[in-house]
């Protein structure tokens, strides 16, 4: 391609995707992103799941493999719709997770009624009992590890770039997690410790393409010095474009693989992973790069900060 040869005559096949003429696009599209979410959380919030709300677990043995589909139906139709059901030891044993509404009053009647449905042979142990102040503090302790992560992500390139990139990693990373968050309020599909995993997952993906784009900028603009700063930006996210793109598709793949065959247990997960990878490509184009040029501040190496600046030739 044309920029690996300084000092040439750019072709027309040649040239960059101009991805900084339509930045604006961008800016758009992430203030509406924002306002949507934030009007959704703050009107409708979050369908928080038994691990923020409380409930009751029952943890159920027996010699031959639960299937758990016909465990899961039988329990939606005893009237717990909002419950979760996993397995372990090869299927032998069930976890069921139930929500308590007006105490622990009912939990043995709860408990009664499920060694019922799950049949004769069948070793139920004692419920145990998740309460409202365990519950909150589950979820005072999720929101803290994202609100850590996105810090460390910000402060970490931070120190390995410069200040400039440093923000923008930040407001990237927040501008993701806060996106997929917004999903979930948006359509009220359960939100629990399972998708603050997700969300976690999200940060590390988005700063990984964010980094990935930001290395190739800084290694333009040491290339390129009398090229404005738009024109180094968009040679740069051409040029990491193909790899940015397999990548998603592979994560998307697996992401994919855990919707449809995953069972429901690990469907909010995989929606989350999905919904952050198609967020988190789009955010290393069209937020993270175009705020190196409207951040206060000169980015080293570069000779125009004015995106609009006549393009000069390369030495």
């Amino acid at each position: 391609m044309w920029w690996d040869k300084p000092g040439t005559k750019p072709k027309p096949e040649g040239k960059p995707f101009p991805f900084m003429k339509i930045r604006w696009f961008g800016f758009v599209v992430t203030s509406l992103i924002f306002i949507v979410t934030t009007v959704s959380l703050a009107t409708q919030g979050l369908n928080m799941g038994l691990d923020f709300t409380g409930g009751v677990q029952i943890e159920a043995t027996r010699a031959t493999p639960f299937d758990v589909g016909v465990v899961r139906e039988e329990i939606k139709n005893a009237g717990f719709e909002d419950s979760v059901i996993t397995t372990s030891n090869e299927a032998k044993t069930v976890i069921i997770r139930l929500p308590v509404e007006t105490g622990t009053d009912e939990v043995p009647a709860i408990a009664e009624k499920v060694s019922q449905i799950l049949g004769d042979g069948v070793d139920v142990q004692v419920p145990a009992v998740v309460g409202p102040k365990v519950s909150g503090e589950l979820f005072m302790s999720g929101v803290m590890a994202a609100v850590l992560a996105v810090l460390a992500i910000g402060a970490y390139v931070w120190f390995r770039f410069e200040v400039k990139f440093g923000t923008g990693a930040f407001v990237t990373t927040f501008h993701d997690v806060y996106a997929v968050v917004g999903l979930f309020s948006i359509t009220q599909l359960t939100f629990d410790l399972t998708i603050v995993a997700g969300v976690l997952t999200v940060a590390g993906y988005s700063i990984n393409d964010t980094v990935v784009v930001y290395d190739r900028i800084r290694e333009m603009l040491k290339k390129y010095k009398k090229l404005p700063i738009a024109e180094v930006i968009d040679i740069s996210i051409t040029s990491t474009l193909s790899r940015t793109v397999m990548t998603s598709l592979a994560t998307m793949m697996a992401a994919g693989a855990m919707c449809f065959l995953g069972g429901p247990v690990l469907f909010g997960f995989a929606i989350s992973i999905m919904f952050g990878i198609i967020i988190g490509t789009y955010s290393s184009i069209f937020v993270a790069a175009p705020m190196l040029i409207h951040l206060p501040g000169r980015l080293p190496g570069a000779k125009y900060t004015n995106p609009d600046a006549a393009v000069k030739a390369a030495p």
